[in-house]
């Protein structure tokens, strides 16, 4: 079960943690779920309840008692407590035996998945905890769950394998389709004819995944098909990926409507191509274990501005899993919106994105393939692209 991968995963990250014990607090998680919910359970928490992790190595819940037989039928918690009419006097008595000194909540100001804790259930904890003598002794549990949600398990590398091998199994089937005169908007409804053949999901949102941006007019980034047709010469890509069995893929892929009948490509677009392509390999050849967000999105923006193209504007990855965006460590420059996240080390079990693209006069050259970070380097998750759907 992927749930005891993670949990016997957030044990071991406890040992090493600074605080004394993790609590991820929630109630009615089918209306209001924290992100980390479905690492470690598979079922809903209805009333109040405690998750609790020490750095001693329990693994506790503490729920209402009409949640109690189905949080034990899990098999997941070496202890699990419940109450009737009040959570307050049995957590009271299980935090004094832990007698922390520090307890890791659930908020983050940059980092999504670790800010499960509603403001409202915030509050409410905090008069508990100042009701029982516990007052001031909060602190984020970013770092934890960095490391439990980034850190993929085998079961989970398996499902993101998966979900990668499906998505391209797509991008292939699309080069035998796709011809000139075809708009994105149909272009489109064919990835989405595929997936519901494949029963699976778009990664994102469907209004917008995939993005086809076809010839040089075609807007870039995060935006819906429109009516404009693939043109003799035009060079497309297309950004795209599935969420399967709960994991997602994210890939861009190059295609190129030949000039003339000898499909010989274009020198323009074959170079752009060719420096893409190559500033993914350096990249992946320099990911580790230990260097940080910033250094590896330095090593492929570098290699692209010396080769006289313009940097592009977004970072060069992001992880991915049960989300698309979905770790808190950014491969990216010291620009503001991506603040500390990427001064962050690569861990190993990470999986990122790596994606950039240049500008053509023939239209807009962007890759993105996935690895993950393993001891000895990064490993290719997708199969790289080396050259250009000829369609």
């Amino acid at each position: 079960m992927l749930q005891k991968e993670k949990l016997l995963q957030a044990k071991e990250i406890m040992k090493n943690s600074q605080s004394d014990v993790w609590i991820t607090l929630v109630r009615e998680t089918a209306q209001t779920p924290d992100p980390v919910i479905p690492l470690l359970s598979t079922v809903d928490y209805t009333w109040l309840s405690a998750i609790m992790f020490t750095n001693s190595g329990r693994a506790m819940a503490l729920v209402g008692n009409h949640d109690e037989e189905g949080i034990k039928q899990m098999g997941l918690f070496d202890e699990v407590y419940s109450y009737q009419e009040d959570f307050t006097p049995v957590f009271s008595e299980l935090i004094h035996q832990i007698s922390p000194t520090s307890i890791a909540i659930n908020y983050s100001e940059d980092f999504p998945a670790a800010d499960g804790l509603s403001h409202g259930l915030y509050l409410r904890f905090v008069e508990i905890l100042n009701s029982i003598g516990f007052e001031g002794k909060l602190v984020s549990s970013a770092d934890i769950i960095r490391r439990l949600r980034g850190q993929k398990t085998p079961s989970e590398l398996h499902l993101i394998k998966d979900a990668v091998h499906t998505a391209q199994t797509i991008f292939d089937a699309a080069a035998s389709i796709i011809r000139p005169g075809m708009s994105e908007k149909e272009i489109y409804a064919f990835f989405h004819h595929r997936m519901q053949v494949l029963s699976v999901s778009p990664a994102w949102l469907a209004a917008q995944c995939p993005g086809v941006m076809a010839g040089p007019l075609s807007a870039q980034g995060h935006n819906g098909p429109t009516d404009i047709r693939l043109l003799p010469g035009d060079v497309m890509t297309i950004d795209f990926g599935v969420e399967k069995s709960e994991y997602c893929s994210d890939l861009q892929r190059v295609y190129y409507v030949p000039e003339s009948s000898d499909n010989r490509i274009s020198k323009e677009v074959e170079t752009a191509f060719h420096t893409v392509r190559s500033a993914v390999e350096e990249a992946a050849k320099f990911i580790k274990p230990g260097v940080t967000g910033f250094e590896t999105d330095a090593v492929a923006r570098n290699f692209v501005t010396s080769r006289g193209y313009p940097e592009w504007t977004y970072a060069l990855g992001h992880e991915v899993g049960r989300n698309v965006h979905d770790g808190g460590t950014i491969l990216g420059p010291h620009w503001a919106r991506y603040k500390g996240s990427v001064d962050l080390p690569l861990l190993e079990g990470n999986v990122f994105t790596l994606e950039l693209g240049v500008p053509t006069s023939h239209g807009y050259v962007g890759l993105e393939e996935m690895v993950v970070v393993t001891s000895h380097g990064a490993e290719f998750l997708s199969t790289p692209q080396q050259f250009p759907y000829i369609l």
